[in-house]
């Protein structure tokens, strides 16, 4: 159900101030997300500096954080799993 607009307009302007924050934060350009080592067989994810990343070759692929989240992944205990 839709709010009924009110006469005094502040129904109007509380639109518009929510429309011209939509388009000044679609503007706003999204920031890399950081790739991360993360191996397939411990389902740890290091930052790519981390000793551990480095030292994995076998089992390690470098993905977007997002998806070694999403692959159920834990973060390294020595690096926290970020760069950052």
């Amino acid at each position: 159900m839709l709010p009924v607009m009110k006469r005094n307009g502040r129904s109007r302007r509380q639109i518009a101030v929510l429309l011209l924050l939509l388009i000044v934060v679609s503007a706003v350009p999204s920031l890399p997300e950081e790739v991360v080592a993360f191996n397939v067989e411990t389902h740890k994810y290091h930052c790519l500096d981390c000793r551990w990343a480095i030292a994995c070759t076998k089992n390690c692929v470098n993905i977007p954080l997002s998806e070694a989240k999403r692959r159920g992944g834990m973060p390294c205990k020595v690096c926290r799993g970020s760069c950052k």
